[in-house]
């Protein structure tokens, strides 16, 4: 592959520090409060599902307890299982304040990702100017800022770069590539991002068949190599992936669920020039578009777009051609249904289906735009060349006229949501920052003093980085950092919340359905509201034992109950589920803010009931009819007959319950056999024991548990166990031994090179 060509003279200033110096400087800039700790960001899936995870983790590991189990959500839900809880950096901000911690790590992972961006480029052959032009479109887009709603999305942005760089290099010379891209693919494997990773391994996979069939590389050594690289990724993923995939396997997900959710939508290729196309602005002023609410804009810029098309069709080599056709095939497949492609894949591959939302396919495009554009940079300022003009001209009309007639389109059919006016007035604003930035190239070709072009150099940058920020006003929210402070419950002037075992507060559905399609305008109230409510996952904030909750991952069946209060028509919380569900606060269903105090609720441990056995259907009519007493009767599935010798009612004493994260231990003292019921979320990795001894654990009421003690004085304990941890650590503990035997290895025979030995 041929480098693009670079004027001497021209691109010495953008070295790789100077470039890192002057983004880390803009991210500051950009976010000062935030940087200072003054503020903090919180918007969607960030301040209600990701941070108070992240709170929850370090007030765990303050405590000397690795959550392996999280008893605060869903009635408990496993918590270390879940994708992205063994992502190194992220226990960094265990050691230091939060939420500046994360919110640091959040803007260091964008640093990295243009910086990432900035080398591929180099490596592909751009100057160094241009590198960084493509470093800063890369961290300032559409899709970048949107992933500010989730760290995990920012984090494995970061790493794509760095992970093309090093498995090209590992197939291409083996060595000490091979351990360093296995190490930089564990990174972004462990960030969370199943569909982006699938994609970028998509598309090294295209790159690798493209240089095996130019001969570049041969196939058995590169293959090998590659294939090295895979199974160590693996290897170092394992302590997350072994439960991970348990957990997945005994999860609500499946092929089908909420498939096709959220895709780009038939007409969605117009927002690459008009964001605001066909879309609606949300109470609290940022857009989205109609039918699909996951970005709120993936709006490369119009002027990047017309240089990657330019950078496309001036190289013209297989390299130019695997990013163009990989940008297009992330684009067709991100219109979900509407594509049809989606839908056919699918078909072949139905683990497809896990994936939710496939408007996230248009994330690697993010990395395959700023590359051409890069190329076509080069080619500009490598001389004058009359017909290159041209073409950056006539492709800046082009895509003006494209623009235009979109607006015109917007004019005469628009959606009941549309806002023409402001659509109209974006894009003059689109076509202004285009023209400019095109502009501004081409006349950085003609000027010859150093310091005039240094300075219209650092204004293409700040074109960039004032089209990403401007095209969706307030794209990146941000709210005091006090916003997220534990303790709001007791502040606002309620009595204590129930602790763990003791009781839960419960959200109504009436409340969640209001919380869920409700924003006000105000954004500081719309959270604080939110805090109040104890939605999403708010209540890690306050450390209240909840009902439900928004953990990505949950045991199915527990799933089934919650979706059938929540979200099936005509049902509704009866006094002896909630009762059983040990809900001491029940939100208004006419105002989620305010909570009502229950009495007669059962704690989280209970015993004596009378079992009966029914399937799973009759089983949830029965514990939601208002004639359940929970005190009396617990619905156990036909399977656990052989099990269970209790036949009736008894009477049984419970002492001394102890609630950890991973443990609930109680002393019972029963006149005869008794059933001791646990209201708390059924999982196959929970095992019990009583007198040291281990017992069956029983699936109670559809998703909760029951164990079975003999008469007498016992010690029952239950403890959550997860030998996938252990057999992944060790294997993820081989796999860096493997690692770092081979990078060590690597570096004597280099210092035997070197030497001549």
């Amino acid at each position: 592959m041929s480098k693009t060509p670079s004027v001497p003279g021209q691109n010495e200033w953008w070295t790789a520090g100077r470039f890192l110096l002057v983004l880390t400087a803009t991210v500051i800039v950009v976010f000062p409060r935030v940087v200072l700790g003054l503020n903090t960001f919180f918007y969607r899936d960030y301040g209600a599902l990701g941070y108070p995870g992240a709170y929850f983790l370090k007030e765990s590991l303050r405590h000397g307890e690795l959550p392996f189990w999280n008893p605060y959500s869903h009635c408990g839900v496993p918590f270390l299982a879940q994708m992205g809880q063994w992502y190194p950096p992220s226990w960094i901000c265990v050691l230091l304040p939060m939420p500046w911690a994360l919110n640091v790590f959040m803007l260091l992972h964008l640093v990295l990702g243009g910086t990432g961006l900035y080398w591929l480029a180099r490596c592909w052959g751009a100057g160094e100017f241009a590198a960084g032009l493509a470093g800063f479109a890369y961290a300032f887009n559409g899709v970048s800022l949107s992933c500010f709603q989730w760290g995990n999305y920012i984090a494995a942005l970061s790493w794509l770069p760095w992970l093309i760089i090093a498995v090209t290099e590992a197939w291409r010379r083996g060595g000490r590539w091979i351990p360093l891209a296995a190490l930089v693919g564990a990174m972004q494997v462990l960030t969370a991002t199943p569909e982006l990773t699938l994609m970028v391994w998509l598309f090294l996979g295209v790159l690798w068949l493209s240089e095996v069939a130019a001969r570049e590389i041969k196939i058995a050594a590169s293959a090998g190599r590659l294939g090295g690289v895979v199974l160590l990724a693996a290897g170092i993923t394992m302590v997350q992936m072994l439960p991970f995939l348990d957990l997945l396997a005994h999860s609500q997900r499946n092929t089908n669920y909420d498939a096709g959710q959220w895709p780009m939508p038939g007409w969605g290729w117009a927002n690459l020039l008009v964001p605001l196309f066909h879309s609606y602005r949300s109470p609290q002023g940022i857009w989205f578009q109609s039918g699909q609410e996951f970005f709120p804009s993936y709006y490369p810029g119009a002027g990047i777009l017309a240089l990657a098309v330019l950078g496309v069709l001036w190289t013209r080599t297989r390299l130019s051609a695997v990013v163009a056709g990989s940008a297009l095939f992330c684009w067709i497949l991100a219109l979900g249904n509407n594509g049809h492609l989606y839908s056919w894949l699918k078909q072949i591959f139905p683990l497809l289906g896990i994936a939710r939302f496939p408007v996230k396919f248009t994330v690697l495009t993010t990395l395959l735009i700023p590359l051409p554009a890069a190329w076509a940079i080069g080619r500009i300022q490598s001389g004058p060349n009359q017909r290159l003009r041209r073409n950056l001209i006539a492709t800046g009309i082009i895509v003006l006229l494209l623009m235009g007639f979109l607006v015109w389109f917007a004019r005469q059919y628009p959606l009941p949501t549309d806002n023409w006016r402001a659509t109209g007035e974006n894009t003059v604003l689109r076509a202004t920052l285009m023209i400019a930035l095109l502009g501004g190239i081409l006349f950085l070709a003609e000027l010859k003093n150093q310091a005039v072009r240094l300075a219209l150099q650092f204004g293409l940058l700040g074109i960039i980085v004032f089209g990403a920020f401007n095209h969706n006003p307030n794209i990146v929210p941000t709210l005091p950092a006090s916003s997220l402070a534990p303790g709001l419950w007791t502040a606002s002037g309620k009595p204590p919340p129930p602790r763990l075992g003791e009781g839960r507060i419960m959200i109504s559905p009436e409340a969640e359905q209001y919380l869920i399609y409700h924003q006000l305008s105000r954004m500081d109230y719309d959270f604080t509201g939110k805090r109040l409510a104890e939605w999403y996952n708010l209540n890690l904030l306050d450390l209240i034992p909840k009902v439900t909750g928004a953990i990505t991952l949950r045991p199915a069946a527990f799933d089934r109950v919650e979706r059938y209060l929540y979200y099936t028509r005509g049902t509704s919380c009866s006094d002896g589920f909630l009762n059983f569900v040990s809900a001491a606060w029940y939100s208004d269903p006419e105002n989620p803010v305010l909570w009502t105090a229950r009495t007669n609720f059962l704690p989280v441990i209970t015993a004596g009931q009378r079992p009966v056995f029914a399937d799973d259907d009759a089983a949830m009519n029965a514990i939601t009819a208002t004639n359940f007493n929970p005190r009396l009767v617990v619905y156990l599935p036909e399977s656990e007959r052989p099990l269970v010798t209790v036949t009736n009612p008894s009477v049984c004493s419970l002492a001394s319950a102890r609630f950890t994260d991973n443990s609930v231990e109680a002393v019972a003292t029963a006149t005869a056999p008794c059933l001791v019921v646990l209201s708390q979320t059924f999982y196959h990795l929970w095992q019990a024991e009583v007198d040291g001894h281990p017992v069956p654990l029983l699936r109670a009421n559809v998703a909760f548990q029951a164990v079975q003690i003999p008469a007498g004085a016992h010690h029952l304990k239950l403890i959550y166990r997860d030998r996938n941890f252990v057999f992944g650590g060790i294997i993820s503990l081989l796999s860096i031994a493997i690692c770092a035997a081979m990078w060590w290895h690597g570096q004597r025979a280099f210092d035997r090179n070197r030497k001549g030995v």
